[in-house]
């Protein structure tokens, strides 16, 4: 069998053909025992189909990665590492979402979950979990890079790059684990190590991964990528695109830790995804430095959502401007004293024209976050909010000048890069009780308009009250 398999050449469907029968069966023995994979939670499936919908909200998207508060403090940590280059920090969940863009929350919620399913597992040359998971990351944000440039879908090639390795966790416990130890000892990877493996077992940790992907009923392409990353028995096997991207993502990584690469299976790959070599080179610098819904949502639930969401602006998380002003008119109209406040970003286009539209998003989370804490706040549009306070007179002023020192506070410049962001309020108060609402906002507008023109960053008090 194993001299048969090693001349054969398959295709994606036909792969798992070649594994001898008594392996398949000691395999399949040892993967029940292994349980499912953790890149199929309910929570993680959730969190894909939302950010996968266009329809879907930012605060949906926010509140499933709150949901897990592991994951949601990596989200925060990943949106605040050297790897963006941010000139701003996030600060919650709502701002890294904001920061990085929702496919990159995607792709780290599949690169996390593989990692609870990985420990030291026998036979893999005593490399630890954290140095598997670092792989196998490598290997899935290069094949999906490659995916882009080659014009391939890149959800599958990411997808198989993260899961291309875990059959080095079943091959030892469903064979020798001593034998499988030494030969990653000697081969620590690349097609040697496969090659070993077929001689001493029958099949290696490549198609083992494939039967492992088949077993958890993955897509038919994902697991057929996975099971011929190496070329198959032959070793130079490429039956299709996605395949062609993990094989060239894994060796490309392996090469850059000093093993060697197959020369035959590099130029297939690279030739039918229509690459050259060079292209690995820079890709490589780059990538390496529908049902949308919950389930047992009942049409109530979801009424109830929507209508919660209307009120909400979707990028700040505070009251869209028609439900903050239907609030206000309602303590007008209630005659309850207090004061409006009408808040401004500092020359906030040179912000987003010199630093991108991202990190103006980012200076507009975190102001409305700050204003939030001091009263009712909504956003008006654009970088224009308002805060009704329940106070008035100097107290009003006060709190205002308290939120003026915040943002300067949340903003203080670590570095020459990093954006210069102020805010400007305008105070005006209801003193009287009941006023209308748009006399009030131009009242508070005026008083914005008087603290710009003394020079911005600091506060107007309208002379009425």
């Amino acid at each position: 069998m194993q001299g048969e398999a090693a001349t054969a050449t398959v295709s994606d469907e036909t792969w798992y053909e070649l594994v001898p029968g008594g392996a398949t069966m000691r395999l399949v023995r040892v993967m029940r025992t292994v349980g499912p994979l953790p890149v199929l939670d309910t929570s993680i499936r959730r969190l894909l189909r939302l950010a996968d919908d266009a329809e879907t909200s930012t605060g949906e998207v926010v509140a499933a990665i709150e949901a897990d508060e592991a994951f949601a403090a990596n989200v925060l940590r990943s949106a605040n590492s050297g790897q963006y280059a941010r000139p701003i920090q996030a600060a919650t969940v709502r701002q890294a979402v904001t920061l990085v863009g929702r496919r990159a929350v995607r792709l780290q919620a599949l690169e996390a979950t593989p990692y609870g399913f990985l420990d030291r597992p026998p036979g893999c040359g005593r490399i630890t979990r954290g140095q598997m998971h670092i792989h196998a990351v490598s290997v899935a944000a290069l094949a999906a890079a490659i995916a882009d440039r080659a014009g391939v879908p890149a959800d599958t090639p990411h997808l198989a790059g993260l899961l291309h390795d875990l059959g080095k966790l079943v091959l030892p416990l469903a064979f020798d684990a001593g034998t499988a130890e030494a030969i990653a000892l000697r081969h620590p990877g690349g097609t040697a190590r496969a090659t070993a493996e077929r001689e001493a077992f029958g099949v290696d940790h490549a198609l083992v991964g494939g039967l492992m992907a088949r077993y958890w009923d993955l897509p038919r392409d994902v697991t057929s990528a996975v099971a011929l990353h190496h070329g198959g028995c032959s070793g130079h096997d490429v039956p299709e695109p996605a395949t062609a991207c993990v094989q060239l993502a894994s060796a490309t990584v392996d090469a850059l830790t000093g093993q060697e690469t197959d020369e035959r299976l590099l130029a297939g790959a690279l030739a039918l995804l229509r690459l050259r070599a060079e292209d690995l080179d820079d890709l490589a610098l780059a990538a390496l430095h529908r049902d949308s819904r919950p389930n047992g949502q009942t049409l109530g639930s979801r009424i109830e959502e929507m209508e919660r969401l209307s009120r909400i602006d979707d990028l700040t998380g505070i009251a869209n401007r028609r439900s903050w002003q239907a609030a206000i008119r309602g303590r007008l109209e209630d005659g309850s004293g207090g004061s409006l406040l009408i808040c401004d970003v500092d020359r906030f286009k040179e912000v987003n024209d010199r630093f991108g539209h991202r990190a103006g998003d980012l200076v507009l989370t975190e102001v409305a976050r700050i204003l939030d804490r001091h009263g009712l706040a909504g956003r008006l549009g654009g970088d224009e909010f308002a805060v009704w306070l329940d106070v008035e007179g100097d107290e009003a002023v006060a709190v205002a000048a308290r939120i003026i020192e915040e943002v300067d506070t949340a903003f203080a410049r670590r570095t020459r890069e990093a954006p210069d962001v102020s805010i400007s309020i305008g105070v005006a108060a209801a003193v009287t009780g009941i006023y209308e609402l748009n006399a009030l906002l131009e009242r508070a507008d005026r008083a914005l308009y008087g603290a710009k023109h003394r020079g911005r960053h600091r506060v107007g008090r309208d002379a009425d009250g």
